[in-house]
């Protein structure tokens, strides 16, 4: 099996398996005859790939100061949030959203507010028009 694979299989498995447990990670590298060692350690490449690579990483690795703004990166967290229970987590996504762009989540604010604003526009003709055309 390709390490592809292996890192395929890893992420499917997270992604539909909360806090498992060492047992069952066991378990599903004997079903898929790997290795229990060479398992966690593609386990161990990916948190460590999430963790270390990235924009702000890339940014800051080479002694760079990116000037991040806390009203931005409190923001970030709170809706980074809505996609995972870890706080950590969070901050480390919305910390390379903002080294791309510094006001990330002010853009995305108002890229949220005019799609409701569309969508309020499009209910109210069709409330009063109906569905032409469609």
């Amino acid at each position: 099996m390709k390490k592809s694979e292996f890192k395929q299989i890893i992420i499917e498995f997270f992604a539909t398996t909360d806090s498992p447990t060492d047992e069952q990670i066991h378990n599903l590298a004997k079903k898929h005859k790997v290795n229990t060692h060479v398992f966690e350690r593609n386990i161990y490449e990916l948190l460590s790939s999430f963790l270390y690579n990235g924009r702000y990483n890339e940014e800051t690795r080479d002694g760079k100061e990116i000037d991040i703004n806390k009203q931005e990166l409190s923001n970030g967290i709170k809706i980074e949030m809505e996609h995972t229970d870890s706080k950590p987590v969070a901050k480390r996504i919305a910390l390379d959203h903002l080294a791309e762009f510094p006001d990330y989540y002010t853009r995305l604010a108002k890229m949220e507010k005019e799609a409701e604003t569309k969508t309020e526009v499009r209910l109210m003709v069709r409330k009063a028009f109906g569905n032409i055309g469609e």
